[in-house]
């Protein structure tokens, strides 16, 4: 019968690495895994699965952490041993989790002889603690049918207990012996992360060389506001603004990712956009568009890599003299607010770039505005933000009262207003994705 395995952790790339290292033995059915994005889904896997054996966890994770996890085992009394594998090796965090009952302790970057060997002695401990519980729960029945077996019963019990306590002394020994171990470890990570965030420092000044500077927005569009707040240092979302003698384009999009994945994506996706319009003197938005996805697929070579890359992205084009525009888009809708109204004009239901089965062309659309009518371009990061006293996401809906509720402030009151509710709503939660609002008054 398989031996059951929960792996918790936040990490998409943790699953295929413990895929990969214990292929041989899932194949030979000897290992069953399973997996849980943070404490409080593993936590109800446990609950619900009570053959799982062996327990593997990260410590920082959204939602519930993992050593609130394993403080929740304890208290359930769940029976699986629980191996910590996290970076922060200090030896609080290590002394914490072992009150909590975990059994062992793993530092990333995982060693890969080190997670099997820990494994093997956790699968080897659980089945020592099986066995007692089964001699323990046996126990009346023996007690009963036989008296010598209860002598017998005891015996095996006090062994495995001396067994629990040599490994109890020994992994005490070992916690010293690897604190040194973790201190230059967590010296030489800090000394990585340290050129690893000065790389990414200069990233985001080479990003934020790319982005429309204020002026030109001013210029353009005198009465606007941009709200853009990255995740990370470095962002997926982008905006972009091109203008000649007859158009004024503007763009906001959220390509795949954040950070850094996502800020090469915006890079390319600006690089693009400036060749399809001021090179190829392509003018329609839908036609834009057209030209951005096949340039997407073609950069990224999607018809050899199968990746999926791409970005959701509204374009505006605004004629000089002209009350009506045109604009297409890639899941992303247009808002108009007129008289503290908003109208929602959507676009084309499939993103730029990315291979699928059907792809029809993207559909230029035509607005007629009036003057002080306010136009919102925005990405998902807003509205899906997380918080507020019940920790559930802001949503498209109210994001869209909200803005007709401050449509009548100024732009830049309405930009610090918008700043102001999402760091109320956020609260203490983590900002799960990029943010960009982008507001435009005829």
């Amino acid at each position: 019968m398989a031996c059951k395995i929960l792996v918790a952790d936040d990490e998409p790339d943790l699953k295929d690495l413990i895929r990969q290292i214990f292929r041989s033995r899932i194949k030979s059915g000897e290992f069953l895994f399973d997996f849980a994005e943070n404490g409080a889904v593993a936590l109800e896997k446990l609950k619900a699965d009570t053959e799982i054996e062996v327990l593997f966890t990260d410590i920082n994770m959204p939602v519930m952490d993992g050593l609130t996890l394993l403080n929740n085992i304890k208290q359930e009394g769940l029976l699986p041993k629980a191996v910590v594998i996290s970076a922060y090796g200090d030896l609080k965090n290590i002394r914490t989790a072992m009150n909590r009952g975990a059994f062992d302790f793993v530092t990333k970057p995982i060693d890969i002889s080190d997670l099997e060997a820990t494994l093997t002695k956790a699968i080897g401990e659980m089945e020592v603690y099986r066995k007692g519980l089964e001699a323990r729960n046996n126990l009346d029945q023996a007690l009963l049918e036989k008296a010598a077996a209860q002598q017998e019963a005891l015996e095996n019990l006090q062994e495995k207990e001396r067994l629990i306590l040599n490994q109890n002394e020994l992994l005490e020994k070992q916690v010293k012996e690897r604190t040194a171990e973790i201190t230059l470890q967590k010296e030489i990570i800090e000394s990585k992360n340290k050129e690893i965030l000065d790389s990414i420092h200069y990233a985001k000044r080479l990003q934020a060389a790319i982005l429309p500077p204020e002026r030109v927005m001013k210029e353009l569009f005198p009465q606007s506001f941009t709200l853009f707040l990255p995740k990370d240092i470095v962002a997926g979302d982008f905006y972009w603004v091109e203008s000649n003698d007859q158009y004024i384009y503007l763009v906001v999009a959220d390509c795949t990712g954040h950070g850094v994945s996502g800020a090469l994506m915006s890079m390319l996706g600006v690089s693009l956009l400036s060749q399809t319009v001021n090179e190829k003197k392509v003018t329609e938005p839908g036609e834009i568009l057209n030209a951005l996805n096949l340039a997407v697929i073609n950069a990224l070579k999607q018809q050899e890599n199968e990746t999926h890359d791409g970005m959701d992205i509204l374009l505006c084009r605004f004629e000089r003299g002209k009350q009506e525009m045109h604009f297409a888009g890639a899941n992303r809708p247009l808002w108009v607010v007129c008289n503290s109204v908003l109208t929602e004009y959507k676009t084309d239901k499939m993103p730029v770039g990315g291979l699928q089965m059907e792809k029809n062309p993207f559909t230029t659309h035509a607005v007629s505005l009036n003057e002080g009518d306010l136009l919102y371009l925005t990405t998902d990061g807003y509205a899906d933000q997380f918080g507020g006293d019940a920790g559930k996401k802001l949503m498209t809906k109210k994001f869209k009262e909200v803005l007709e509720s401050i449509s009548e402030k100024s732009l830049p009151d309405q930009c610090a207003a918008l700043n102001k509710l999402h760091n109320e709503w956020r609260g203490k939660e983590e900002q799960v994705d990029d943010i960009l609002v982008i507001g435009v008054r005829i």
